[in-house]
């Protein structure tokens, strides 16, 4: 039978013995990590054991364990006794590792430790980038999409679900009270066996007094505090994906225009995306280390206290906006003259201001008389429109969004689909750690994972290996 076979038999010694090095092709993508890793200054990091001490168990070194869980999110391995299995098997692992095994514990507790610099990891990747031209700088696309926490439904608590374990309790205390009165009523079935039934009634009664009680503790800090997460108190219940809800967290990114490069990173609790444009792009702007940027985000960061703060600090915020309910007579049909201070209804007539803190604009005589009333409102005062502080800068966010919608076009292919990639072909739809602290930390592992992979298909293995061996060491940005 002629079948192709392999240069070695499972039981046969070579006579010339191979390394690991020449089984890793020159342009492969470990090569890239560890070359990255080995330039970068761990000190600066401020990673846990870089200083060892001389007297107990040797540490593992940290650059050797950032490798592993670089190269473990990179193939889509973030489980600590799956990255120990690794060190067993997989030659790529065996090469930058030099075949050390740490045990999963060793693994775990080095992400616990270090999550918080993983920030710094992927900002040093960044100015990397940045050195090598890929950000634009010039075009930001920010947009948040929810990632499932570490906490079970069962384990989130709300107003409803606690009312319901109340009321199922109640229930159950009342039934046990029931069937305590009926044997009271038997007398001549007391004997000691009934009275240990007794006994054990009672105690669920009270058992379930004191849940009760317990339930009700609990739903008072809901109520003043709003929803709980036992696991990870960070969590919370969210619209996510296929008109579909989960506990999970609010993940922001902003992403550049000229390489689609994630460019800043950040997580919330709030399940809304509004009010998050201005601290994102605040973020982004320090991070680029730039005076004036353009960002462009989907109608969900439609705000006018962030437009305001945008536009204080030179960010150019081309925002969609919402859609009015009413198109015929909604509020944006009414135009706001400035120099008389009055809106202009679509039936042409003016509504004046009638206070001076709470900015509210009608006219009673002018509605009474109109044919078109009542598909305008139901109020028996007439038509009344109010105009909020920041009502000028909404304005201004339409005009700016009407101008740029060409420009406006390009945030979807900018930023969307590298929410797909890391959700879809990574598969990282769920977080492994709790807290928003540890969350974000596995965040920026996600998109520095992205990070590496989009520049990996820009340039090549080879030339980015070529540039990072060709430098001193790697800056923090």
């Amino acid at each position: 039978m002629r079948y192709k076979t392999g240069e070695l038999v499972r039981d046969q010694y070579t006579l010339i013995p191979f390394s690991f090095d020449e089984l890793i092709s020159e342009d492969n993508i470990v090569r890239v990590i560890d070359a990255y890793v080995d330039k970068l200054d761990m000190k600066e990091l401020n990673f846990k054991y870089i200083e060892t001490s001389t007297t107990g168990n040797r540490a593992y070194n940290p650059k050797q364990m950032l490798k592993l869980y670089l190269y473990g999110y990179y193939n889509g391995i973030r489980s600590s006794r799956k990255l120990k299995k690794e060190t067993e098997r997989n030659i790529e692992v065996m090469w930058f590792m030099g075949k050390m095994q740490p045990c999963f514990k060793t693994i775990a507790d080095f992400r616990k430790n270090n999550i918080d610099n993983m920030k710094k990891v992927f900002g040093a990747f960044s100015r990397l980038c940045d050195e090598l031209g890929l950000i634009g700088k010039e075009i930001e696309a920010i947009d948040g999409s929810k990632f499932r926490a570490s906490n079970s439904r069962r384990r989130n608590l709300t107003k409803g679900k606690l009312q319901k374990q109340i009321e199922y309790y109640e229930k159950q205390a009342d039934e046990y009270m029931k069937v305590l009165d009926a044997e009271d009523k038997l007398e001549e079935n007391y004997n000691d066996k009934v009275k240990g039934s007794k006994e054990e009634i009672k105690e669920k009664i009270e058992k379930a007094k004191k849940r009760i009680e317990e339930l009700k503790e609990e739903k008072a800090d809901v109520e003043e505090n709003g929803e709980k997460s036992l696991t990870d108190p960070d969590a919370r219940h969210m619209m996510a994906s296929n008109n579909g809800t989960d506990i999970a967290h609010n993940v922001q990114i902003a992403v550049d225009g000229k390489h689609d490069l994630v460019t800043a990173v950040d997580v919330t609790s709030s399940p809304a995306d509004q009010g998050q444009l201005y601290p994102i792009a605040k973020k982004l702007k320090n991070i680029l280390g730039i005076k004036k940027i353009t960002v462009l985000a989907d109608k969900g960061y439609w705000s006018g206290e962030d437009l305001r703060r945008c536009a204080r600090n030179r960010i150019k915020a081309i925002v969609a906006v919402p859609e009015s309910k009413d198109t015929e007579y909604g509020k944006d049909k009414f135009k706001y003259d400035k120099e008389k201070n009055v809106y202009i209804c679509p039936e042409g007539k003016e509504l004046y201001c009638t206070g001076k803190k709470d900015l509210k604009y009608l006219n009673a005589k002018a509605c009474k008389e109109c044919t078109a009333r009542d598909r305008c409102t139901k109020s028996k005062k007439g038509r009344n429109i109010r105009r909020g502080k920041n009502e000028e800068h909404l304005e201004r966010g339409t005009r700016r969004y009407k101008r740029n919608r060409t420009l406006y076009k390009r945030r979807q292919e900018i930023v969307e689909h590298v929410f797909g990639t890391v959700k879809r072909a990574f598969g990282y739809t769920y977080f492994l750690l709790r807290g928003n602290r540890k969350v974000k930390g596995e965040s920026f592992m996600f998109f520095l994972t992205y990070n590496i992979k989009r520049v990996s298909n820009i340039l090549g293995n080879k030339e980015l290996l070529d540039y990072i061996m060709a430098k001193d060491s790697i800056k923090l940005a």
